[in-house]
């Protein structure tokens, strides 16, 4: 079969496209064939070698999956050959191995999707389930009104959004360019800030009528890191779930007790906090199931690109100009 694979850490040329043996499903495995395969900015992160939890090398990269079962080892029950699944890596221990057009899994880690339920749109379920869980588990105890987005035209950021509306916040999504914040706000936010243009600070505080946001997703941190906590309403939480931009600088607590009116919150969060929480993780999935299912949020796919061609997909992501969930086709 082919695969995508990493010997060493470096640019998007350190992605090859190779052959490896096909795996054969083992004691309650089954094997799916690949029609769609998703791409997070976390993958480029492990090719540079930048991740926190990295794989040894060499290393098939790939956290998410559609397709449909071709075989199946002793002991599954359940799944059947042709039925559809989704592969999610945080149910494979995170061992990565799906940027392949076959992938041999226990049968408890490939979720029955609906026959109706497209490959495509499948691969935004980790999408999702992560906007889910920032807003209902990671800023727990608020009943937000308002909500700010960093990065709001990207996979997590469209979920955000819509995941925010369906609680009923008003959301505020940021953007780098006036056709991002048009797209923005044709997924459904109320208003989209152009970061490049415009005081985000000043504009959020306008927007909410100088209250502020109570929560802030914030997935860049960097330089800027404390001005969310300036666009805080009180008792208001920025929820940290990335650090793109690199750590931030200066001291937090300091800057917290400069806002101390305000009495406000930093929640640091990782989807790994969920690895041994198989019980939240799960339910938080079958939502996100729900909401992509039932047509209650239209997940956005930026691009869907030939499996060989992964290397323009990683650059597609580091260069921030996709909108919406890009996906590699086999």
């Amino acid at each position: 079969m082919k695969a995508i694979q990493i010997s060493r850490t470096g640019g998007p040329e350190v992605l090859d496209h190779t052959e490896l043996p096909t795996p054969a499903p083992g004691d309650n495995e089954v094997l799916v064939k690949a029609e769609a395969i998703g791409v997070n900015y976390f993958d480029t992160m492990i090719r540079k070698g930048r991740y926190r939890w990295m794989p040894k090398l060499p290393f098939v990269l790939g956290n998410e999956m559609s397709g449909h079962v071709v075989a199946t080892g002793p002991g599954v029950r359940d799944l059947r050959i042709g039925q559809r699944v989704f592969i999610a890596g945080y149910e494979i221990d995170n061992r990565g191995g799906l940027y392949a057009e076959y992938a041999a899994v226990p049968e408890q880690a490939a979720l029955p999707l609906p026959a109706s339920f497209g490959a495509d749109a499948a691969t935004t379920l980790t999408n999702y389930q992560l906007a889910i869980i920032l807003l209902h588990h990671a800023a727990r105890g608020s009943t937000p009104k308002s909500v700010v987005v960093y990065g709001a035209a990207g996979g997590v950021g469209t979920a955000l959004i819509d995941v925010a509306r369906l609680a009923g916040a008003v959301a505020i999504g940021t953007a780098g360019s006036a056709e991002k914040c048009a797209f923005i706000r044709a997924r459904g936010a109320e208003h989209a800030i152009d970061y490049s243009r415009e005081p985000v600070i000043e504009r959020v505080l306008e927007l909410t009528g100088g209250r502020g946001a109570d929560i802030v997703f914030d997935h860049v941190a960097g330089k800027a890191f404390s001005d969310g906590l300036k666009m805080l309403a009180p008792l208001g939480m920025i929820v940290s779930y990335a650090v793109l931009g690199g750590m931030p600088e200066g001291d937090l607590f300091a800057g917290m007790r400069a806002n101390i009116e305000k009495s406000p919150s930093v929640r640091c969060f990782t989807m790994h906090t969920y690895d041994h929480m198989e019980e939240p993780r799960r339910e938080a999935m079958a939502r996100a199931v729900e909401l992509v299912g039932s047509g209650k949020v239209r997940p956005a796919i930026a691009a869907r690109i030939p499996f060989a061609e992964a290397r323009r997909a990683h650059e597609l992501i580091e260069q921030r100009s996709a909108m919406g969930k890009i996906v590699l086709k086999p």
